[in-house]
């Protein structure tokens, strides 16, 4: 089983408390944790795309670093970590994601996978930068996006596209030089038209965890039936808190002192965003219908205990056929240490990273 990180790019990473550590947007921290995640046995490292805040008292997501070029730098700071990037296809032109993927793909000698974020929870950090379509995009945004992929593979695969579709027409486009090999495309989307797109485009899946393990168990086992009915061998990665602790009792106080002083003005901006969107099953549908407490944890399932309680916990999880865990955390660096060297001992479902192998 592979454990990732999803690095807290932007302002205060994922948990949305007035309690929780203040995390800032730098490039430093960035690299110190990514760092300390190859040194202690985590296999990659998403980060998210946020191009404006959420408002409320603690700024949350007011500041945040810029994906890709993140990715690129993070290329040159790791040895084998596993780096996925992400771009707004709203506001990144297809060719343009091509050429950056293919260069980061350079840089990192292959490690690097794309994330395609086609927008629409969030339509007022779009409606400021002049791109939005309006709101009748999210009923065709996983088309959009299909069309926008394609454009990107055709790129990829023949350095030119010709491509004549509904939203993208394009002759003669170029890009040079290929990737020497297949580089991976990640879908974030939950809703059904979401995993159409992922059954004919991408490589894997990304999912917020919410409800427990069997719920998750649920959610894989549907999403498993639906890739074998589009013949297609695609895996999710899913995100899941960890808050680690001597004990279970303070691990699970901890987590209780986030969700009770929880940031209410981001809370309420992130709603009012969420239910402009119409689409059913997806990311809106879910941060609309989970309470304070999943505000808090960012609609994402959260794992409390002493280091012996996390690894009998992941343990239970990643029984589940899923591609990796990707981890959030309250104090990156110190959590991120202690995992490798109190948690993953203990765990019988994780193997080390290839790379961290050679490189012992």
């Amino acid at each position: 089983m592979e454990f990732g990180i999803f690095i807290p790019s932007a302002q205060n990473g994922y948990i949305i408390s007035e309690t929780s550590p203040k995390i800032p947007a730098s490039y430093d921290l960035m690299r110190e944790i990514c760092q300390a995640g190859e040194e202690n046995g985590f296999s990659f490292a998403l980060s998210l795309s946020a191009l404006r805040g959420h408002d409320g008292s603690t700024h949350f997501w007011d500041d945040a670093l810029e994906s890709m070029t993140q990715m690129a730098a993070l290329a040159r700071d790791t040895k084998f970590m596993k780096l996925i990037g992400s771009v707004n296809i709203l506001v990144v032109h297809p060719a343009l994601a091509a050429r950056m993927a293919a260069t980061i793909d350079q840089i990192s000698n292959g490690r690097f996978s794309l994330n395609l974020v086609p927008g629409g929870w969030h339509p007022r950090e779009l409606e400021v930068m002049k791109v939005w379509p309006g709101y009748e995009y999210n009923q065709y945004r996983w088309k959009y996006a299909g069309e926008y992929c394609q454009v990107v593979r055709d790129l990829w695969e023949n350095g030119v596209s010709n491509f004549q579709g509904e939203h993208f027409q394009y002759e003669d486009l170029r890009m040079g030089p290929k990737p020497g090999h297949h580089v991976n495309i990640v879908c974030a989307g939950a809703s059904d038209d979401a995993i159409a797109f992922t059954t004919k485009y991408a490589d894997y899946s990304f999912r917020l965890a919410w409800g427990g393990p069997e719920a998750m168990g649920e959610v894989v086992n549907r999403f498993n039936a639906q890739m074998d009915e589009a013949g297609r061998a695609i895996r999710p990665y899913v995100a899941l808190g960890v808050v680690i602790a001597d004990t279970d009792e303070e691990a699970a106080a901890q987590l209780q002192n986030y969700v009770d002083h929880p940031d209410m003005g981001a809370m309420e901006y992130m709603i009012g965003q969420a239910s402009t969107d119409s689409a059913k099953g997806g990311t809106s549908e879910i941060l609309a219908g989970v309470d304070a407490k999943g505000f808090v944890q960012f609609s994402t399932d959260f794992i409390t205990g002493s280091p012996e309680s996390i690894a009998r916990q992941l343990d239970e999880w990643a029984e589940h056929d899923v591609a990796g865990y990707m981890l959030i955390f309250p104090n990156y660096v110190e959590d991120i240490k202690r995992m490798g060297k109190e948690v993953f001992p203990r765990m019988k479902n994780y193997t080390a990273p290839v790379g961290m192998l050679e490189n012992a």
